[in-house]
């Protein structure tokens, strides 16, 4: 779930996951964190028969569950009302927490389409589900082509840009990190955009476009993080593994260099799936 969570109630031995990032939560404690952290991503037909059943056979707590069941059959209940119930159960979260989601849940409401469709591709973003964020970001711009808040427009091209960067479609990234700094001049858009440009070009070649921007004050702290990162992945056990592999592919010992480097790939799969809901 991304930090520690105390659980006073009983976890389950089971998961409730959400179906449209696939996480999974085991307590009562780590439904409530979701929830409240990801209002655009919960939808009220996933407050239903199977997490009530979880509830009841995995939290054992019926009475939730029953609370839920008769707030869902109400026609003038919705998914606030459904919301602040979990919420306010077991006081996982203060009354002033609470009444701060409400709003939130009730702001949410007066969205335009494109607001909330944004604000739930940044919640697959930050789950690292990159390529559904993709989708969803390209989704708003051929649906709604005549966004006017630039703002919006850039903030939109810019997370774009991070999960396709972060998918390795690098030239894309790139083409809309500089879309989104043509529609705000945030230099932070610049500075991604030429951080993906010192990964193929000449340094040299960086500073020209950096003084065109008149970022060359970036320019440091750049290659600096570009250093660290490159000790970072020095650092990771998957570079390892492809160290070992290399290393008996050297000694010609092809048979352990194919089971190392399968290991690889299942891995880089499996990373791969899991970006797809």
């Amino acid at each position: 779930m991304g930090r520690i969570i105390l659980c006073e109630t009983q976890p389950s031995t089971t998961s409730y996951i959400f179906p449209n990032t696939k996480i999974e939560v085991f307590s009562y404690e780590e439904l409530c964190y979701y929830i409240y952290n990801n209002i655009a991503l919960i939808a009220e037909e996933y407050i239903s028969t199977r997490m009530f059943n979880w509830m009841e056979d995995g939290l054992k707590l019926p009475e939730l569950a029953r609370d839920l069941r008769k707030i869902k059959e109400k026609e003038t209940s919705d998914l606030t009302d459904l919301c602040t119930a979990i919420l306010t159960y077991k006081e996982y979260y203060t009354i002033p927490e609470v009444k701060e989601f409400i709003f939130r849940m009730e702001r949410m409401k007066g969205m335009t389409p494109s607001q909330f469709r944004k604000m739930q591709a940044d919640g697959f973003l930050r789950y690292h589900k990159y390529l559904k964020a993709v989708s969803v970001y390209d989704e708003i711009l051929e649906q709604y082509p005549d966004i006017k808040n630039t703002k919006l427009l850039g903030s939109i091209y810019h997370n774009r840009a991070v999960a396709l960067a972060n998918n390795f479609e690098l030239k894309e990234a790139m083409e809309s990190y500089l879309r989104a700094f043509e529609l705000t001049q945030n230099v932070g858009s610049i500075y991604e955009y030429l951080m993906l440009m010192a990964t193929m070009k000449e340094r040299a070649d960086v500073e020209v476009l950096a003084k065109y921007y008149g970022v060359e004050d970036m320019m440091e702290n750049l290659y600096d993080a570009i250093e660290d990162a490159q000790e970072d992945v020095v650092a990771s056990p998957i570079y390892h593994r492809m160290e070992k592999a290399i290393f008996h592919y050297k000694k010609n010992n092809l048979t352990d260099f194919n089971k190392r480097m399968d290991t690889v790939i299942e891995e880089l799969k499996s990373e791969f799936r899991e970006q797809t809901v």
